[in-house]
């Protein structure tokens, strides 16, 4: 077992073994770790996409392939890594003791991460450690990407970090100068990557092996990546001018504003919620919890987004749905919660909002320059006192289940 700390993982001498198999997730940073570290790997990796609920399913698959004798790779040289999936809380006992299995045989299992891991406030990662997972965390908001750079690693992989850190917004390209040029491309290879892992996944595998072999891809004349990204925009489009038109918004707050938008007669969002989720928040100046159908039955998919002047501990508020798939990081966050158990978690978001001083508006400091354009922003802190009554909730209620 070993968990590294910031400190000491430069202290670490990395020795790949000969083949690896890596379950990444499946968005441009998890795209980009799984091929950092398939480079290390060039003629024995297998890549495999999946997201936080069905990697525990993925992995059984692999382990009873590995059990019935199919696999005829020497087990006892073979890597398992787990890159920039968060720990789903509902199977992580099923996980560990699959773990456990694969160790036995003789694999080595290795972790690289920065998702918000807890159950009520918990940490779910001694569970992995206890398996016998190598875990490699950073902080909330690291790129998965940038943890693996600084492990695995080489100056032909450095794109590769930088185009994860970027997508996952760990830095601005303000921050990377150096690749201004790749803005466009990068837009368009996630919304090409959203559709492809919605609608078309082998073309994640296709992409992955052509960026291993071609670390300077050009994404803005990859015809397959714009076909896609054509696809995606539009899609993601048409469904914001919908949501905007028709959904039902609830204001669960007010200081800070918090929004509940509801869209329950679509349930063709894919990997869009996210962005749309964003979207409003800009928008519509407000923390959006953004709340459509799920792929599974009596489920709601809810995306929460902090504004870019109004943040809210997205990690807490998660923990109040109980949810036990719930994971993100510092300005978004996923909850797949039971539908008749919404309701409670809305209620619940608003009376925790009672509790809170102002941090979500910056303070202006008496010396502290401000642009003039910036004054009204920041010279005035709400009223924490100032809350909606908790019956707006109530109001709502029935037109809502009705919905559903």
């Amino acid at each position: 077992m070993l968990s590294m700390t910031q400190r000491d993982r430069k202290e670490i001498s990395w020795v790949p073994r000969n083949s690896a198999i890596i379950f990444a997730d499946e968005d441009v940073d998890g795209l980009m770790s799984g091929v950092i570290v398939a480079k290390q790997y060039p003629d024995s990796y297998q890549l495999k996409f999946v997201t936080a609920r069905s990697l525990t399913d993925a992995m059984r698959r692999f382990l009873h392939k590995v059990e019935s004798s199919n696999y005829d790779v020497d087990l006892e040289d073979l890597d398992v890594y787990i890159v920039d999936v968060g720990i789903n809380r509902g199977s992580i006992h099923e996980f560990a003791e699959i773990a456990r299995r694969m160790r036995a045989l003789g694999m080595r299992l290795l972790y690289f991460d920065s998702h918000s891991n807890k159950f009520n406030g918990k940490t779910l990662v001694p569970i992995l450690e206890d398996a016998g997972v190598i875990v490699h965390l950073g902080q909330i908001g690291t790129a998965a990407a940038s943890i693996i750079q600084e492990y695995l690693g080489t100056p032909d992989t450095e794109r590769f970090r930088k185009l994860g850190a970027l997508s996952d917004r760990e830095i601005s390209f303000n921050e990377a100068r150096d690749m201004l040029h790749e803005k466009e491309g990068l837009r368009m290879l996630q919304a090409a990557v959203a559709w492809g892992a919605w609608k078309r996944r082998s073309f994640l595998h296709r992409i992955s092996r052509e960026l291993i072999a071609n670390p300077n891809l050009k994404f803005t004349t990859h015809k397959e990546i714009i076909e896609l990204s054509r696809k995606a925009n539009k899609h993601r489009d048409k469904l914001y001018r919908y949501v905007v038109r028709h959904a039902d918004v609830l204001e669960v707050s007010h200081n800070p504003r918090i929004l509940a938008v509801f869209c329950l007669d679509r349930n063709d969002f894919g990997k869009a919620r996210g962005t749309i989720a964003g979207h409003l928040a800009g928008e519509w100046g407000a923390v959006i919890i953004f709340i459509t159908p799920d792929e599974m039955p009596n489920y709601y998919s809810v995306s929460v987004r902090n504004h870019y002047r109004i943040k809210v501990d997205l990690e807490r508020l998660g923990q109040l749905a109980m949810a036990e798939t719930a994971g993100g990081s510092k300005g978004a966050y996923r909850i797949t919660i039971e539908k008749d158990k919404l309701m409670k978690f809305l209620i619940m978001v608003q009376q925790w909002t009672y509790s809170l001083r102002p941090p979500w508006i910056r303070r202006r400091e008496k010396r502290q320059k401000v642009l003039k354009s910036q004054e009204s922003h920041y010279t005035e802190v709400p009223d924490p006192s100032i809350r909606p009554p908790l019956g707006m909730i109530d109001e709502r209620r029935e037109r809502i289940n009705q919905s559903s």
